[in-house]
């Protein structure tokens, strides 16, 4: 305990960093200090094996902040924090090309429509052989990514091999601004049901949703299904701002409570005309962070129905420290998230990836949780609308319905992981150059599909393919849609084919206020 003692002290004077005066006033600091200069001069000039003090540093900034035992405070690298800076900012500049590694190879997945590489005839499937002359065999994703993006305006040359072209060509590109989509996809899914997908809470989030919104309403929704899912969250503000598309003007939204900041109350201040369109929003293990301020307040106000599984915990307030002078940050937590009734958004981070619920339990909103022996009951709260209905916490959003995924078997896993199912695709679409959009994925697709998966040397019987016949079906439709006619069309296939999305039609079909949706829900 002494030596994390003297780690924590040490590293603030060493690091240049001001300690407050609270810290300059506990008992024995400066004893604590010289003692960690002492120990690291030592180090430098009698231990066995040389080494750089930055990594000494370092290592005792890691050993200060594991001390912590939060997961969401970081010593961010230089490229971590650029990182952190494009997501929360949204764009970055580049060529605008999701890759990813196949075969050991660089591979483009897929270019995003308007963006230079979409421009320049980039095709999912192509191989990055180059970048600027310098070879990309032995390097990661994320290397080959940093040697692409640059200052919008200048160029990049990328060589390039395609399936079915034996010569391997340069396409030289422009990079420019680009723009990632907090809104990947929206549109219709029945008659009178819209869907939308918020994926991000970027500074466009709002802005992005309420285009989505909009446009669903000209189309005819008069329902409409909020997509949560794999949203790790981002900016609090975002969060806000997109609970007021919601909720009327001046309900609280979250909370936030911390040791040294004060007591801070968010709430809606904007108004808009979708704050009594019956809806549903989708949740999983994958949303986070904002996703669950949103999530917590709509079921809070009684404003949603939440369907999915438990969300993931991360409720708490990081404030960026930095950049430093080598272009490092401090992330640090200085707060946590409460929801209107007072429900901790935060997860324990020994509970955190875990379904703190236990798995299969459902969850009506009426108090009807199934006993779990194995798992302590978790505390009650009541919504804040005129139902006052039974939610659970604390930690993460837990669903008002909750709905288990369908777990994946061996062979589908050996698939994806390995993206076979993408190879397959775009060979399959290099070859077969007449499909159109109305192509359906029948029992000869399936069949050449298998016998790829042979030559790839994947095992299985007939009757574990004929077992998932119906899923790979989806999937490869899915990816074909996406790579020949791009993105929106593949989500487009995904959400008619997604089981979330068809319980949610099921329950909003015979509703017609909010209300309606909740009671159907408790009579089940």
């Amino acid at each position: 305990m002494k030596k994390l003692i003297i780690l924590f002290i040490g590293v603030s004077l060493v690091c240049g960093v001001f300690v407050t005066s609270i810290l300059w006033a506990r008992p024995d600091t400066y004893t604590q200090l010289r003692i960690f200069n002492q120990v690291l001069k030592e180090i430098e000039n009698s231990y066995v094996d040389e080494l750089p003090s930055d990594s000494l540093i370092q290592g005792a900034i890691n050993g200060m902040i594991d001390v912590l035992g939060d997961p969401h405070t970081d010593f961010l690298s230089r490229d971590e924090y650029e990182a952190l800076m494009i997501s929360t900012k949204g764009e970055f500049g580049g060529i605008g090309a999701t890759i990813g590694r196949r075969d050991e190879r660089i591979t483009v997945i897929s270019p995003l429509e308007g963006t230079p590489a979409y421009r320049s005839g980039l095709l999912p499937g192509d191989w990055i052989v180059e970048v600027d002359g310098v070879p990309t065999k032995g390097k990661s994703v994320d290397v080959v990514v940093r040697e692409i993006r640059g200052q919008p305006g200048t160029r990049v040359v990328l060589k390039i091999k395609r399936f079915g072209i034996e010569e391997s060509f340069d396409v030289e590109i422009t990079r420019a601004i680009i723009k990632l989509d907090a809104v990947p996809y929206f549109g219709m899914v029945t008659g009178n049901i819209g869907y939308v997908q918020l994926a991000s809470f970027s500074r466009s989030a709002d802005s992005e949703l309420e285009v989505a919104l909009d446009s669903l309403i000209a189309m005819g929704s008069e329902k409409i299904i909020f997509d949560l899912r794999l949203n790790s969250g981002g900016l609090l503000n975002e969060g806000v701002m997109v609970c007021e598309f919601f909720l009327p003007r001046g309900k609280d939204v979250v909370t936030t409570r911390g040791r040294i900041e004060s007591e801070r109350v968010f709430q809606t201040t904007r108004s808009f005309n979708f704050n009594d369109i019956p809806m549903i929003t989708l949740v999983d293990g994958g949303s986070a962070s904002a996703s669950e301020i949103v999530a917590g307040a709509l079921q809070d106000w009684e404003r949603s129905l939440i369907i999915g599984t438990n969300t993931f915990g991360k409720g708490s307030v990081q404030h960026i420290v930095g950049p430093f002078e080598d272009s490092t940050a401090l992330r640090i937590t200085t707060a946590r998230w409460y929801t209107p009734s007072g429900r901790s958004i935060d997860k324990p981070p020994e509970l955190q990836g875990t379904d703190e619920y236990g798995e299969g339990t459902d969850i009506y909103g009426d108090g009807n949780v199934e006993d779990d022996t194995s798992h302590t009951k978790p505390k009650e709260f009541k919504t804040l609308g005129p139902l006052r209905r039974t939610m659970y916490g604390e930690g993460g959003i837990a669903p008002d319905l909750i709905i288990q995924p369908r777990a994946l078997t061996e062979l589908e896993t050996d698939i994806y992981t390995k993206g076979l199912n993408f190879d397959f695709v775009v060979q399959y679409t290099g070859k077969h150059k007449d499909i159109v959009k109305d192509f359906t994925v029948d029992d000869n697709v399936l069949k050449d599909f298998a016998a790829y998966l042979l030559e790839k040397d994947i095992e299985f019987t007939h009757a574990q393919y004929d077992s998932v016949k119906i899923y790979l079906r989806d999937r490869l439709q899915q990816d074909i849609y996406m790579n020949l006619w791009g993105l929106k069309e593949g989500y487009r296939i995904r959400v008619a084919n997604d089981p979330l999305v068809a319980k949610a039609i099921e329950l909003l079909k015979e509703v017609k206020s909010q209300q309606d949706l909740f009671r159907s829900v408790q009579g089940d």
